[in-house]
């Protein structure tokens, strides 16, 4: 039987979606406390937020009347119809945090607006019980205790107190990076786990991810067709498999995309999905071009055109770290990376090499991969004639995936012709290849057999081709390398997503040694 549910569980559905967590609480504040002008944000919790929590601003606080309304459902400052959405510079923007949160919990709201009286009120399941003059200076504090105590069923699915902590510390986390100009004190269980003051934002993050992860990365700026991207990504060399950090921001906004993750992660020419960069990116972009009302915790925003902010994004970050051919990296100024000299081979393996700036440590292999798989991509590659053929008899299996692979052979400069009953006869082979065998024939069948796009043969090849460890280099092989990987479209990875290279500044090399 169907029935309609009273307006006590409607409200308590409908706080669900605003509060899931304490973590959700302490976002609505402090958010609110963002708009209200806050230089100073101190918030406090106990029991990972399940029991207490308090966010004290310096904001402009609120007047009786407004102190009033605010924890009252769809009332907000912010707007006055749909159409203000469009135009909205504000974090909040629905009215709904202060009543989902006042809803499931016992809230105090103790504010003062300048050149008006502080007020104090305290609601329980949105309800309001007690409302008294209270001095204080100018600001607001919000306290809400028992968070779901009228709501047993969203209590219980509550993680403990030590990974609640954890989340309010990286939403915290989160906020803190897009406004360096406020200062954020959090304490848990009243001891300070974390302290920020008013500082540059290249200072923020290294106050709050350390030196070492603010020297793996570069300061991105890029404006196109009214667009402002800004923030910091991983250099080339830093990519890592886990232990990333992804922070993506709208309007200082802190929302989840896949769309801003594919961009970055694309930019970097990276086929395998283990190594990826990190990012923290904020794209300032026109109200009217993205919508921040589809989702309850307005946790994800929709771009009325996703591709123009997608290429936007590419471009970007590919210009910032320096990927792209010789021509463009002289236009853009990468003169540091254009002149290195090799002065050095170690154990046959990695060439060494000097630059303006520093050194270079050059994997020889993948950098000889890289060079052979674009050429590869650009211009199939030539067959060479081998002085006497070479027979090569094949079992029922190999000589199935010959006949599967014949016109992809001879894509690769592969002469090959059947020669009696599972037998061929090779006439030319590869020009990547320095030599074939019957062994390393069949090898090549199992290798490619399942490689079905055209790259990812390319890429099969360009390894066997490629310059091996252990080879010894001439200082002319050394810088005919170096100079033909940087003509490369992506000189600082392999086909299979590897670096071909490590950076050391001097600047670096100095800290190491503690000048």
């Amino acid at each position: 039987m169907i029935v309609l549910l009273d307006n006590d569980t409607i409200q308590k559905i409908a706080a669900g979606e605003v509060v899931e967590r304490p973590a959700s609480v302490v976002k609505e504040l402090v958010e609110n406390s963002i708009d209200a002008g806050a230089k100073k944000i101190s918030i406090s919790f106990t029991g990972g937020g399940k029991n207490f929590i308090s966010v004290a601003d310096d904001g402009e606080g609120m007047t009786e009347e407004d102190a009033k309304l605010s924890f009252l459902s769809h009332s907000t400052s912010k707007i006055r119809s749909i159409e203000d959405i469009s135009t909205l510079a504000t974090l909040g923007f629905r009215g709904e945090a202060l009543s989902s949160i006042a809803r499931v919990s016992i809230m105090e709201i103790h504010t003062k607006k300048e050149g008006a009286e502080g007020i104090y009120l305290r609601i329980s399941a949105g309800n309001v019980e007690e409302v008294m003059p209270r001095p204080r200076e100018r600001g607001t504090t919000v306290t809400v205790r028992n968070l779901f105590f009228n709501v047993p069923a969203r209590r219980k699915f509550l993680k403990s107190d030590y990974l609640e902590a954890e989340k309010i510390k990286t939403m915290i986390t989160g906020i803190a990076i897009v406004y360096p100009e406020i200062s954020f004190s959090l304490f848990h269980n009243q001891s300070l786990t974390l302290h920020l003051e008013k500082i540059t934002p290249e200072e923020r993050i290294k106050e709050l991810f350390g030196d070492e992860v603010a020297n793996e990365m570069i300061h991105l700026e890029y404006q196109k067709n009214g667009l402002n991207l800004s923030g910091y990504i991983s250099l080339p060399e830093y990519l890592k498999e886990r232990g990333r950090l992804e922070y993506t921001f709208v309007n200082k906004r802190p929302v989840r995309s896949g769309l801003v993750r594919s961009a970055v992660k694309n930019a970097y020419g990276i086929p395998t999905k283990e190594r990826a960069p990190s990012f923290i990116l904020n794209l300032s972009v026109d109200k009217n071009l993205v919508d921040v009302n589809v989702h309850p915790r307005k946790e994800e925003v929709r771009f009325a055109d996703e591709n123009l902010i997608y290429s936007i994004i590419f471009k970007a970050v590919r210009e910032s770290v320096g990927i792209g051919t010789e021509a463009e990296l002289r236009e853009r100024g990468y003169a540091w990376e254009m002149e290195p000299t090799a002065f050095w081979q170690l154990h046959n393996s990695y060439i060494f090499a000097q630059t303006k700036t520093g050194v270079l440590i050059i994997d020889q292999h993948a950098a000889h991969e890289r060079i052979l798989y674009e050429k590869i991509i650009k211009n199939k590659p030539a067959s060479q004639k081998l002085l006497f053929p070479l027979i090569v008899v094949l079992s029922a299996n190999e000589y199935e995936i010959f006949v599967k692979l014949r016109d992809i052979l001879a894509k690769f400069g592969f002469e090959v012709e059947e020669f009696g009953e599972r037998t061929v006869r090779i006439t030319g082979v590869s020009s990547l290849l320095k030599d074939l065998t019957e062994d390393e024939f069949k090898q090549i069948l199992y290798e490619i057999r399942d490689a079905k796009p055209f790259s990812d043969v390319a890429r099969i090849f360009a390894c066997r081709g490629a310059i091996k460890q252990k080879d010894k280099l001439t200082p002319d092989e050394m810088n005919a390398i170096i100079d033909d990987l940087f003509a490369t479209e992506n000189p600082y990875f392999c086909p299979h997503g590897r670096p071909t290279m490590i950076k050391w500044s001097i600047e670096e090399l100095s800290r190491r040694f503690g000048r």
